[in-house]
């Protein structure tokens, strides 16, 4: 793969490297939200959420229309759900593994006493 491809695709992790904007694609995945509901199911201001959108949209996960007065979102790709799923399933894995190895170490450790 070349570099250029390298670089677009760490581009496009960033843009998923925030708690907010991952909450902002969770909202997402049951469909079409106004800024309006993004706001409310978030708890954050519209000044805060503008910019996360802005950096979602930019990247290309998100795309925005215009009805009225209204502005709503969606997921350019919905595939990008099961990725998040994904990276979570592997992060619980991970947390899950750590803590087997945590605990063996304390089992370990009270059963040794001082000589650990």
């Amino acid at each position: 793969m070349s570099k250029e491809v390298y670089r677009i695709q760490a581009e496009f992790c960033k843009a998923l490297a925030h708690p907010i904007r991952l909450e902002i694609i969770d909202l997402l995945k049951k469909g079409e939200r106004t800024v309006s509901e993004l706001m409310r199911g978030i708890g954050i201001g519209q000044a805060t959420l503008s910019q996360h959108l802005a950096v979602l949209r930019e990247r290309g996960v998100v795309m925005s229309r215009k009805e009225g007065m209204k502005t709503y979102y969606s997921l350019r790709k919905p595939e990008i759900v099961d990725a998040c799923s994904m990276i979570r399933k592997i992060l619980r894995e991970l947390i899950f593994e750590r803590h087997r190895v945590v605990k063996s170490y304390y089992d370990l450790k009270s059963k040794l006493g001082s000589r650990l």
